[in-house]
């Protein structure tokens, strides 16, 4: 008998990211597609818990007819914690419910913004970003259920300043300033926002050179 693509899609899960030992986070909900958490424990040099969603892929997004080929409308999300918390499930559910709530996709790039911290405690983390799985082992993005190849995104928490850059200058230049600046692939709820960071740096040079505005607009 064939795998099914439950079972195909955990097993390339433990494949890359380790043994199911911990409880799978159930929905109770009955909207389709079906969305579960996985929780994966630190082991070996993955010294963070590893969340990912399953069964986001199991029905097509809704897709305009402008998208790139590549982009098969079924995908996964994922994000690297340091303790798994309540509100780490609801944002990683809440979001791959949306594009069939919506009728939209989310992919590599997309960014959403939610208005309002999205963890417990205050922070500067209102947006979301997805990128794609960078930081995994060759391989991890080639999941295929059938013929139909699914895509895993990268949930990264970013600040309103952070969604600004992006927006005005790509996502591409907000990830060359993540490298730059040594974002943490670990969710930090009380991380700052890197953009600032580098429009005092700019700043502090314009000053230096005698300068009394910025070299470039941030």
């Amino acid at each position: 008998m064939d795998p099914t693509p439950l079972e195909i899609r955990e097993g390339h899960y433990e494949e890359f990211l380790g043994p199911m030992t911990e409880p799978v986070v159930h929905s109770i909900d009955s909207k389709v597609p079906h969305i579960d958490i996985y929780q994966f424990a630190p082991h070996g040099e993955r010294d963070f818990w590893t969340l990912i969603t399953g069964g986001m892929s199991d029905e097509p997004q809704f897709l305009p007819d402008s998208v790139p080929e590549y982009v098969t409308g079924r995908t996964e999300i994922m994000m690297y914690v340091r303790q798994p918390e309540g509100w780490m499930f609801n944002v990683l559910k809440g979001l791959a419910g949306m594009p069939f709530d919506d009728l939209t996709f989310l992919h590599w790039w997309h960014s959403v913004p939610n208005g309002k911290p999205m963890t417990v405690q205050p922070s500067r983390l209102t947006n979301f970003l997805f990128l794609p799985p960078y930081h995994e082992d060759d391989g991890f993005d080639e999941l295929k259920i059938g013929d139909t190849k699914i895509h895993i995104l990268w949930l990264v928490p970013i600040t309103d300043a952070e969604l600004k850059y992006k927006l005005d200058h790509g996502a591409e230049a907000l990830l060359e300033v993540f490298d730059d600046r040594g974002l943490d692939i670990v969710v930090d709820e009380d991380r700052q926002s890197l953009v600032e960071r580098l429009r005092v740096v700019t700043m502090a040079s314009c000053a230096f050179a005698g300068r009394t505005t910025p070299t470039a607009i941030v």
